[in-house]
């Protein structure tokens, strides 16, 4: 067959190309590859704002979903002025929402309580020696919550890890009753789901 001047054209620029990249090579040269950076490994870093001493002027940080995966850096005394730090966020969705307070300062003790500022009440307190953690199961999208920082003992720096994850609908051992009325039929399925929307609370806390 004979070769038509597109063919051999084509041919040129592709034993070119293949010359060129052995050359490269030869010469100790690299060719320049276009590489999107790596994603973000670790979490969004906030530092806590003053004043935020108080429930009806705490520091609003940010809105919570199942992606988020933040920090909060503060410092509180056990005595003095600064004696508690009110740290906000709002969940924009049903979600689960693990959260992780270590102290910074050596032989340092933080706890933390879990704040409704719509109800105006303490709902749950972690006062274990050193730091705390735990898991907030979030039923209702847009409530606010704090968490409420205080030291035991001596001042302390304090570092609260917060990492969303999906809602799965969690629930206390108390439902777990309800799940032979779930399986009954849809007429009873449909019942206790709207019971136990009523009763349930917007958030749970899960025991680790």
């Amino acid at each position: 067959m004979r070769s038509t001047p597109r063919s051999l054209r084509r041919s040129a620029l592709i034993v070119g190309a293949v010359l060129a990249v052995a050359c490269a090579s030869s010469c100790g040269s690299s060719v320049a590859v276009q590489v999107p950076p790596p994603p973000p490994t670790g979490p969004v870093v906030y530092v806590e704002l003053e004043p935020n001493d108080f429930p009806d002027f705490p520091d609003f940080v940010s809105v919570l979903d199942r992606r988020s995966h933040l920090a909060v850096l503060g410092s509180v005394e056990a005595f003095g002025l600064d004696v508690v730090d009110h740290i906000e966020f709002q969940a924009a969705e049903p979600m689960e929402l693990d959260f992780y307070l270590e102290p910074l300062t050596a032989f340092g003790d933080v706890d933390v309580s879990i704040y409704d500022p719509i109800a105006g009440v303490v709902l749950n307190t972690y006062a274990f020696a050193g730091g705390e953690s735990g898991t907030l199961v979030i039923h209702e999208a847009g409530r606010p919550f704090q968490f409420i920082v205080y030291a035991f003992g001596a001042a302390s720096d304090w570092d609260l890890e917060l990492i969303g994850f999906p809602y799965f609908g969690r629930r206390s051992g108390a439902d777990v009753e309800s799940d032979d009325a779930h399986a009954a039929s849809p007429q009873a399925r449909s019942t206790v789901d709207a019971s136990e929307a009523e009763e349930r609370p917007w958030v749970e806390f899960v025991s680790e």
